[in-house]
Order: structure tokens, then sequence, then C-alpha cells
């Protein structure tokens, strides 16, 4: 039997909620459906929020918690420009379909500019010098600002903890501050080394965004559609060898969709016809779970 979308609890939010609304507002209808406690942000915490480039950014939900106490640069220091790569929601329309693959060509293409650093700073056995790369502009150059669209499967979804792109221990150490990271592969099973990593931030997150039901998915092995910004996570490296350098999560590029836009659930299993599913408005049928 296949998974059939029944959660209406979590509406579905347009990417044209206007990003200078009132955050106290915002964390009201946050506290009305179950989130974090409606508060009022001091001046310097508004002054300190997220600020988009773009009138209509693509967030995919209202404000959260994060938006008023965290902005671009997170805790700034060595990785003040990647995480503002990191916190864009600006990325032009339209999307442009990738496959992973293509994902996985780009790690070559950094991987003979030797101007480009990445890696940790403890191993980077593929770079000159480890990261963060500072200067964004040869990753632009390769992708980096598009707005991508990507199929595959979720292998695994975990809850991140404290890091500098969400101003670290700045934060309360609670789930609604930190990022989901995602591993996507191409075929459900595929070893870990051969996918990518897709990230929901924090973020005007939607409460349903959890690693719980994205985890649902994957054991439901159902495809999944994710729409978002293209970036390089240049603070690590790539698996070699079939391995993880020793710090680093499993990929086999560092190139992100992150900040995800949109994820999307195929319940039928094909959806070359239509039927997308957003990932708020889907909930497995438990018969169809191992």
């Amino acid at each position: 039997m296949a998974a059939r979308k029944k959660r209406t609890s979590g509406p579905s939010f347009s990417r044209h909620v206007a990003p200078f609304a009132p955050v106290a507002l915002a964390l009201a209808m946050q506290a009305g459906t179950g989130g974090q406690p409606a508060t009022t942000p001091s001046p310097s915490a508004q002054q300190a929020g997220i600020v988009q480039s773009c009138s209509t950014p693509h967030f995919p939900a209202v404000a959260t918690p994060i938006d008023s106490a965290c902005g671009l640069a997170g805790s700034g220091g060595a990785e003040t420009t990647q995480n503002d790569a990191k916190n864009n929601f600006c990325a032009p329309d339209p999307p442009k379909p990738v496959l992973l693959t293509d994902m996985v060509a780009l790690q070559a293409k950094v991987q003979q500019d030797s101007s480009i650093a990445f890696g940790n700073t403890r191993q980077h056995p593929l770079s000159s010098e480890a990261g963060p790369q500072q200067d964004r502009s040869p990753l632009v150059a390769l992708g980096e600002g598009d707005e991508v669209v990507i199929q595959g499967y979720v292998l695994i979804a975990r809850q991140e903890g404290a890091e500098s792109v969400n101003c670290g221990k700045q934060v309360p150490n609670e789930p609604v501050y930190h990022d989901i990271h995602i591993s996507l592969v191409q075929n459900p099973g595929d070893a870990e080394c051969s996918g990518i990593v897709v990230e929901m931030t924090p973020h005007h997150r939607p409460e349903a965004w959890t690693p719980a039901l994205v985890n649902e998915v994957a054991n439901a092995k159902l495809p999944v559609r994710v729409t978002g910004q293209r970036m390089f996570d240049s603070s690590h490296s790539p698996c070699t060898n079939g391995g993880a350098i020793q710090g680093d999560p499993k990929r086999a590029s560092l190139w992100e969709v992150h900040p995800i836009y949109k994820f999307e659930v195929c319940p039928q299993g094909n959806c070359s016809s239509g039927g997308w599913v957003p990932l708020e408005l889907w909930q497995s049928n438990e018969e169809d779970l191992p």
C-alpha cells in the first residue's frame, strides 16, 4: 500500500511572507501552534536578526525563534562569508534541475582549483589549505548561489547541535535553533559516502519539519524532491576511498542544497507525471513501514 498524504495540521506557507514582518507577531503565531513561547525581542536582538537582500525570500514558513536572535553571519569569525552563504534565501528563480552526479562532478572541479580552500583544520588531504573558503567568488563562478531542484532518496536525517552558522552557544541548545542534516542518495540503501547533504536550517522552518518525519520518509523508501540554494561547505572534506575523513560527515561532494526552500515527497513512488506533496502535508502510512 502506498503512503498517503493526510497531514493537515501543518499548513504550507508561501515564500511571499513579508521578510520584515514584526517578529513578535511571528513568534505569537508559532506559540499558538505549540512552538516556542511568544516573546518580544529587544531592539538589539531585532537588529541582529536574519535580514535578506531580496524583497520576497524563499522562506518556507513564518519566522522562528532564531530569526530574531541570530543574523546572517552567525557567530562570525573565519566562517563569516560561508555563514552568509548558508543563510541565503534569495537564490533567483527559476530553480535549475540538477542530478546528484552533477553535484559530485562539481566537487572534482573544486579540487582542480588550488585557490579554493576546504577541509577541517586537522585533516584536509584534498586541498592545499584548510577551510573555510572566505572569498566565495570562485565558488559563485561554479554555481554557489543558484536555486536548484534535485531528486533522490533520504538515507538518514540527523538533528544537528550548536554550529557557528546558527550562533553556536549564543542561542539555547534546543532543536528549534539548530540545523537538520539530511543525507540524500541516488537509490534507497546506497552508501552514505555516495550521496550529498541537504540542510533544513532553523530559520523560518515549518514546525512539521523534524528529523523524525524525514526519517519516516526514508523508512518508506519514497522519492523526495528538494529545492533550495546550492552552496559549498568548505569546512569539511568529502569521503575518500569509500570512507569519511575523521571528523567529517560522510558524503561524495561538499556541494549541498543549503538552505532548503521546499521539501517534497512522492507518496505513490513515481511522480514523473506529478503528484509531489510538501513534507508538511505528508504523513506516512505506518503499515508501509518495515
